[in-house]
């Protein structure tokens, strides 16, 4: 999907956030085991982990999206032919 400025976002940064939140979370739960803390009071914790790593995967993601979309594809596009000699999108 092209927009009109020829910007794309070709990364695969979805599954970036529970990747993150599923780092954290297995880091803090074998902190929690190493240091023998109570069941209820280990998933307290991990709860709060898990939820502050899928906020700081999604600020993470928004930025790497963000600047990728920064970048202007209209050479490659150019290139594969999905725009005109001056410069309008193709519509297929």
């Amino acid at each position: 999907m092209a927009e009109i400025h020829g910007k794309i976002n070709n990364l695969k940064t979805k599954m970036l956030p529970p990747l993150l939140m599923m780092l954290g979370g297995a880091v803090a739960l074998v902190m929690c085991l190493i240091r023998r803390v109570e069941f209820i009071k280990m998933l307290v914790v991990l709860l709060i982990t898990l939820f502050c790593f899928a906020v700081i995967g999604t600020i993470i993601k928004c930025v790497v999206d963000r600047f990728n979309m920064q970048n202007s594809y209209e050479d490659y596009l150019q290139e594969t032919g999905a725009f005109t000699d001056d410069g309008d999108l193709m519509q297929k």
